[in-house]
This record gives structure tokens, sequence and C-alpha cells, in this order.
């Protein structure tokens, strides 16, 4: 019987998390389950302690055998958008030879070339993808059957340290799970978040997570650009924490009371924190200095990403889409579009996902592992994996609410305990 459950990792640098869920014959995703662990051993997208990591995910993979009540765990997909990973756009000549009519081979020919050149000691290729070809000078969609004397292909290549794939590899080779499938994050992220029109038209992604902040840009259907910046929003909690907090309030006190632009602050206020030296007294921090600091920082994460949009050849008709936890800051829409002059929208992959799902998982914080999810669906269709299964319980169906009304929500389910901000 071919699985219909499909195992999804992601390793943030904040916690290691992992999903199980299955595809349904209507397209949606139902999760069935999700497991996660506090992490630090990851940074930036790369596994830096392989043991640590090894150990979580055997953890994680047992408590979501038991949760998604799954006979067996074989096989997963991770999703990769490490810090040392770029782009490159190369381009490919060849002469079409007699009868002079482009083939499959011949296109097949020029992508090869096309990896052997980029090819380097310490380097892997994570995706190789044709951006446009041309015959003789002419632009041309669909080379194939075409009659031509030379045809140019140009080609977007995304590459990276060979480290970030064989530190992976090193994690699961101690679990005995095997690693079945590695999609690129953003298109794991795109997948979900944008519709087809929107990368024809032009689009940006960007992408808030604890260490790293990541830039898609599309146009006509294709990846133009891709970066990956070493700084997250885990930046900002860092420098509340410089206050004189722990960094457990300081990450509160950021979703609670912070702003990304420090003019759209209401109602300044001061608020008392307990000191991290617990001899201490508390510390007193005015929430328009909170959000100077929040800014400041993410101006210097945002501003490498800036620089490649206001370069871009393309109008991003269809605007800049974020999404990721740290996209969850309140007034970062505000800010990205005052600093752009570009409409600017949340993700929202909640469409992806069947009735009976869990609202929890409507959080942007999910849609990595489900457009991972979605990925490797693909995937299996192409590379059956025959495994025995079990049925889950049905769940009931859950009412949706708006988008926005479901990151209020969060924020402030997360604040509602005991230990209050004054």
């Amino acid at each position: 019987m071919i699985s219909t459950k499909l195992i999804a990792i992601d390793f943030g640098s904040s916690r290691i998390s992992a999903m199980a869920a299955e595809v349904l014959e209507n397209g949606a995703i139902r999760v069935l389950s999700e497991e996660s662990k506090p992490s630090d051993d990851v940074k930036c997208g790369i596994v830096e302690k392989p043991t640590g990591a090894s150990f979580k995910v055997s953890e994680l993979l047992k408590l979501l055998k038991n949760s998604a009540k799954m006979a067996d765990i074989s096989q997963v997909s991770v999703s990769v958008g490490a810090k040392s990973m770029k782009q490159q756009i190369l381009s490919i000549s060849r002469f079409v030879g007699k009868p002079n009519i482009v083939t499959d081979s011949l296109l097949a020919e020029m992508l090869e070339e096309c990896e052997k050149k980029t090819h380097k000691p310490d380097i892997d290729i994570y995706d190789v993808f044709p951006i446009s070809y041309s015959l003789d000078g002419e632009r041309m969609d669909e080379p194939v059957g075409q009659n031509a004397n030379q045809i140019t292909a140009k080609y977007n290549i995304v590459y990276g340290h060979s480290i970030i794939k064989s530190e992976l590899e090193r994690c699961f080779d101690r679990t005995g799970i095997i690693l079945k499938y590695n999609p690129l994050s953003v298109d794991s992220l795109s997948t979900v978040v944008l519709d087809e029109q929107e990368k024809e038209v032009g689009c940006a992604l960007i992408n808030f997570g604890a260490t790293t902040t990541s830039l898609a840009t599309y146009h006509e259907g294709i990846l133009q650009n891709f970066l990956v910046v070493p700084l997250g929003a885990k930046n900002i909690t860092k420098d509340i924490q410089e206050l004189g907090i722990s960094e457990v309030h300081a990450e509160r006190l950021k979703c609670l009371k912070g702003v990304a632009l420090e003019h759209l602050v209401e109602n300044p206020m001061y608020v008392q924190i307990p000191s991290e030296d617990e001899s201490g007294s508390p510390v007193r921090i005015s929430t328009k200095f909170l959000s100077t600091i929040i800014e400041a920082r993410l101006d210097e994460i945002l501003q490498p990403i800036f620089e490649i949009i206001f370069k871009l050849s393309f109008n991003l008709d269809a605007g800049i889409v974020i999404t990721g936890g740290g996209s969850k800051l309140n007034n970062i829409l505000e800010f990205i579009t005052e600093k752009t002059g570009i409409y600017t929208r949340h993700g929202d992959h909640s469409e992806w996902l069947s009735d009976d799902t869990d609202e929890r998982f409507h959080d942007p914080c999910y849609a990595q592992l489900v457009g991972t999810i979605l990925l490797t669906n693909e995937y299996r269709k192409e590379h059956p994996v025959e495994i025995t299964i079990s049925e889950p319980d049905k769940k009931p169906k859950l009412p949706k609410k708006k988008f926005s009304e479901k990151i209020t929500e969060r924020i402030f389910d997360f604040f509602n305990d005991d230990n209050k901000l004054n």
C-alpha cells in the first residue's frame, strides 16, 4: 500500500520541529501531528552540532509516531536555506548542428555543461533551472522542435557550501532514518504562499526566520533572485536583552509591546521588567525606546534585501509577501511599505489546509513545513514507497478565522499567563 502520510522536519535555530501530514484527494493537506523541541544545535540553517540534533530528531520522531498513529517512520524530508546559499546566473551557447533542430537531448547536454561550469570544491548545487532561451538572438520560451543555427540558454544556479548538506546527512546517519528529499526552503514557502499569477507578474517573498532572513524574487513564473541574510528575529531579541533582562522576557516584550516603526507607537508608556540579575532592581523600558531598537535592527537586516529589490529590472506588480515567525512583529507591513513604497502583505498558507486541521497550524511559522509536505507529495508520486499505514482518528471540523485575527490571537494567547508585564 502506498503511504499517504508524509514527514517534514524544520531545523530552526531556536527549535527543531517535525510534522506528520497527508495530502487528501482534493489536494488539501491534513496535518496529523507536530512535535518540536528547543534546540541550539542549528545556526543560520546549518547543523553545527550533529550529535545533539540527531538525538532531538530521534526523540521527535518517536513522539510523532505515537501522536500521528503511524506504524513506522523510515523517510523524512527537510527543506534547506542556509546562510551561505547563493545564486549565480550563467549563460550557455551551442551551435545546433544539422538538421538544425533543437532537441531535448541538446537541452539536457547544455544543463549538464552549466552544472559542470558551476562545480567547485566544497560547493553543492541545489538547483539549476533555465530562465530563458534564445534562438539565433530571438527569445523562444519553447525551443524544442524549433529550427536554429545557435541556441543560448540563461540558467539560474542555487548553490551553497557542502557543509550544509554533509552535516545534515551526518545528523540522519545517526538516526537510521533516510533523508529522502531536500527541496529549497524558498520553494517550500513559495508553493503555499504565492500563486502562479503572482510569480508571473513579479513579486518578492521575504521569510523572517530566527537567525536568517531570506529573499526570493519571481518574474515570468521563474525565481530571479535568491539571498539569505544571516540575521533574523532572534537578533532583535538579543538587542532588547542588552537592556538587562532575560532572553525570555526580551522575546515576550518584543512580541507584546514592540513596534517596527518608532513613529507608530501609540500611547507611549514605560514597562517594568524583572532584571536578569536577580539581586538587581526591575528594569523600566520606554515603548518608544524599545521601538527604536527594533527599527534599527530591522534596517540592518533588510538593507541588503531592499538593495536587491531597488535594482530589479522588472516591476513587483504583485508586491511583497512576508512569512515566517518573525513576520508577526507589530507594524512590520507598514515598515516595509514605508521603506520600499511597495504594497506588502502577509503570506497565508491556510488555504492549503483541510477543514479538520487544527487552526494553530495556520500560524505563518508552519508555512515552510506545510510547503515541504506538499512538495514531498509531488516527489512521492514520482518515487512511490510501499509502507503499511494506519488511519488517524477523524477530527471535528473547525471554523476558520481571518488571517489577521489568527496572528493577533496567537500573540495574546502567548502572553496569557501569570507572569504579566507591568
